[in-house]
C-alpha cells in the first residue's frame, strides 16, 4: 500500500508539471513556504464558482495529460535525459531561473519586499559572474537565498480576486488573474529584448525549459491515477492552494516590511 506521502508527492508532481515555467514556479528559486495563518479578513477570497468552466477544463486537462504528456513530453524528456547528464540539466535549469530575475525583482518591489528585491540583485550579480551566466547557483551556496515572485501573486497581494480556474491546451493551469500576470511577466523577460526575433527565441527557450524540466521529473505521472480518485480535481485544488499560499506569503512579508522599525540615531542634548 502506498503511503500518504507518496500520494501527496504524486499529486504535487501532477499539479506542477504543467506549471513548469511558460512565463512563471515554479523552477525559480525560493518556492512559497508555509506562512502563519492569516486573519479571516486577509484570506484570499474565492467565489463558489471558481471553476465555472469545468467541462471545458476537464477536456483540455485530459488532452494535456493523456496526449501531450504521454506521447510528446515524456518521450522527449527521456530522449533529453539520454543525451544530457543530470548535472547539465540542472545547470540549464539554474540558467533559466537566473534569466527570470527581472520578473522576481520587479514583483518583490511591487509587493513592498525590498530585502527580497535586493537579494535578487545580489543573486543575479553573483550567479551571472562567478556562476558562469547562471549555470551554477553560487549565491545559494553562499547563503544568499532567492524567493519566487510573479505578477499574478502581486495582484493577489493587492487584493484582486483570482477569477475562474482555466486549463488551456499546451499551457500550465492558471486563473484569470494568473493569466493576466503571465502576460505582464512575459514583458519582463530579458530574452525578448536581446534577440532580433524575440518571439521565436522565447518560444524555443520555453520548449527547451519544459522538456528539461520534464526530464528532471521522469516519474512525475507514474501510477498517479492509482493514488487519487479524481486526478483533475486533485491537480486543480493543489494548484489553487499553492497560489493562495503564495499570495498569503506575499501579504505577510509586505506587512512585516511595513511594520519593521527604522533605526533612528538617539537624540542627544547639547551642553
Amino acid at each position: 500500500m502506498r503511503s500518504r506521502g507518496t500520494r501527496a508527492l504524486g499529486v504535487t508532481f501532477a499539479g506542477l508539471l504543467y506549471a513548469l515555467p511558460v512565463a512563471a514556479g515554479d523552477a525559480a528559486p525560493g518556492a512559497p513556504t508555509d506562512v502563519e495563518a492569516a486573519p479571516a479578513e486577509e484570506v484570499v477570497d474565492e467565489t463558489p464558482d471558481y471553476d465555472p468552466w469545468q467541462p471545458f477544463n476537464e477536456l483540455t486537462f485530459a488532452f494535456n495529460y493523456r496526449v501531450l504528456d504521454r506521447f510528446v513530453m515524456k518521450p522527449l524528456g527521456k530522449a533529453w535525459d539520454w543525451v544530457l547528464p543530470d548535472r547539465v540539466q540542472r545547470s540549464l535549469d539554474n540558467a533559466f531561473a537566473n534569466l527570470e530575475m527581472p520578473r522576481r525583482f520587479v514583483n518583490h518591489l511591487l509587493q513592498a519586499r525590498p530585502r527580497a528585491a535586493g537579494a535578487e540583485v545580489g543573486r543575479f550579480l553573483v550567479n551571472t559572474t562567478v556562476g558562469v551566466v547562471g549555470f551554477i547557483d553560487v549565491a545559494e551556496r553562499l547563503g544568499l537565498h532567492g524567493r519566487d515572485a510573479d505578477t499574478g501573486q502581486t495582484l493577489g497581494v493587492w487584493g484582486i480576486g483570482s477569477g475562474p480556474y482555466l486549463v488551456l491546451p499546451f499551457l500550465p493551469p492558471l486563473t484569470v488573474r494568473d493569466g493576466i500576470g503571465q502576460a505582464v511577466d512575459s514583458a519582463l523577460d530579458p530574452v525578448g529584448y536581446l534577440f532580433p526575433v524575440p518571439l521565436a527565441v522565447s518560444l524555443s527557450m520555453t520548449g527547451v525549459r519544459r522538456v528539461n524540466g520534464r526530464s528532471l521529473q521522469p516519474a512525475a505521472f507514474e501510477n498517479v491515477e492509482e493514488t487519487v480518485i479524481d486526478l483533475y480535481s486533485s491537480v486543480r485544488n493543489a494548484y489553487l492552494q499553492r497560489r493562495r499560499g503564495a499570495v498569503l506569503e506575499g501579504r505577510a512579508d509586505s506587512a512585516a516590511s511595513c511594520r519593521r522599525p527604522r533605526s533612528v540615531a538617539p537624540l542627544t542634548s547639547t551642553p
